[in-house]
């Protein structure tokens, strides 16, 4: 039995391969969070405006209303456009809440840079050779 002392071909080829579908694994699911995130965000908005204009039998699949109604913003009176602009502030206020904690919160942790990272006691700076005086020092 051989020991090679370089990498092979298959072994680095395999090492690619498994970073690369790493990375296209959690690109696809963030393209699908956010996809999913915008419709979320469309759909309340949505339920807000047509409950809020009180016609509920406008309410149907795909629940697209209110970028119906924000496309003919200009076109409408001022009540409806007092509705598309509430009806938005609910879902975006969700939208800027979550990036908040994901900003905050999303973030790993750090690692100390060597060794623990807790203050030394009495004993770990005797074992040290550190010694502790109760004395001022006569400077």
């Amino acid at each position: 039995m051989r020991l090679r002392m370089f990498p092979t071909y298959g072994r680095v080829r395999r090492e690619l391969y498994g970073i690369v579908i790493g990375w296209v694994a959690k690109i696809s699911v963030g393209v699908c969070a956010v996809v999913a995130g915008a419709y979320t965000w469309v759909l309340i908005a949505s339920l807000i405006f047509c409950f809020g204009v009180d016609h509920r039998e406008l309410l149907a699949l795909p629940y697209t209303q209110w970028v119906d109604a924000a496309s003919l913003f200009h076109a409408v009176n001022w009540q409806i456009k007092l509705w598309i602009v509430t009806a938005a502030v609910p879902p975006s206020a969700v939208v800027l809440i979550g990036l908040i904690a994901l900003a905050r919160f999303g973030r790993p942790l750090k690692r100390p840079l060597y060794g623990a990272s807790q203050w030394a006691g009495l004993g770990n700076m005797r074992d040290g050779g550190v010694r502790a005086r109760r004395n001022p020092s006569d400077f």
